[in-house]
């Protein structure tokens, strides 16, 4: 029988990139959905019904379930972060992991492996250049606080997995999806801006590689925290350097004010206006190499220059 690997948040843009894979490697996937009607099993990947704010979940899912992936996750930059949206974000991320938990404890269900996501916005919301490795200190703004009992969270699926494995991810680099088509927009219309300082670093990493990444934890039976990043940071005023040269347009137009973008979106102009340069040499001394480990390639692969 193949191994079964379940996944939160197996619809979304990593979920989507680790599922393609895992089944080209005849892995089974099952994927936990609050709307399972919307799907059809096919081609190795089933799709099962949750609710954590419920305490609903088809059991069925964990049936010789080898590993878990926990993905889900309300999306950080989407809104603007009122105190209910604060509590989406980390209800989705941390309340959703720990019903797992209770639920797998309470039934005597274990996984060979657990990967949870995490975010590089554990080592805060502040811009210099010193390179954060996973043995840096969290911040202490409210992503970093966030990030912080996320992974504790994460830790205590060590009672139901007998491998734990964290994953702090960057910005995700997708054609198609998450943030690049927001970022590059404004560039195809002309508007060759970086926005605050331009000083604040963008923590990248091409969605190939991310799932790559994922994959490889899980095959080499991985344990611990990594930097999911690809091993070149850049400003932001480098990417906009990078990306405009690409799309043929001139470069570059005044910065955009940070105080103007946090009027406009509040606290979470953060995601935007600050960023510290973190490494990705933990995962690469386990054996990973990135397909794409400099901006300008991975931006020629994706926008198709």
């Amino acid at each position: 029988m193949n191994s079964v690997v379940v996944i939160t948040g197996g619809t979304g843009l990593i979920g989507r990139a680790l599922t393609d894979l895992l089944v080209e490697a005849n892995y089974r996937v099952r994927i936990l959905t609050r709307f399972p009607e919307r799907y059809r099993d096919a081609g190795g990947v089933e799709y099962y019904g949750w609710d954590w704010t419920r305490r609903r979940i088809d059991e069925r899912v964990f049936d010789g379930a080898t590993a878990l992936v926990h993905l889900a996750g309300a999306n950080i930059g989407a809104r603007r972060w009122t105190e209910g949206y604060k509590a989406q974000i980390a209800g989705s991320r941390i309340l959703s992991l720990a019903f797992l938990r209770d639920f797998m404890e309470q039934n005597g269900v274990a996984v060979g492996h657990f990967i949870g996501a995490s975010a590089i916005g554990y080592y805060g919301c502040v811009t210099d250049d010193r390179p954060r490795s996973e043995t840096d200190p969290p911040g202490t703004d409210f992503l970093a606080r966030l990030t912080v009992r996320w992974e504790e969270t994460s830790q205590s699926m060590q009672g139901v997995a007998r491998r734990v494995s964290i994953l702090r991810t960057g910005v995700v680099l997708d054609a198609r999806q998450g943030a690049l088509p927001r970022m590059i927009r404004p560039l195809r219309w002309g508007l060759t801006s970086p926005v605050g300082s331009g000083r604040q670093w963008l923590d990248w990493i091409h969605i190939a590689d991310m799932a790559r990444m994922y994959f490889h934890v899980l095959e080499q039976g991985l344990t611990g925290t990594f930097n999911a990043v690809a091993p070149h940071p850049v400003t932001y005023r480098l990417f906009v350097q990078t990306a405009a040269g690409l799309l043929h347009r001139p470069c570059c137009l005044p910065p955009v004010p940070g105080a103007l973008l946090r009027l406009l979106t509040g606290p979470s102009a953060c995601l935007a206006l600050e960023g510290v340069p973190v490494e990705s040499a933990k995962i690469q001394s386990e054996g990973f190499s990135f397909r794409y480990p400099q901006l300008a390639d991975a931006l020629r692969d994706l926008l198709g220059d």
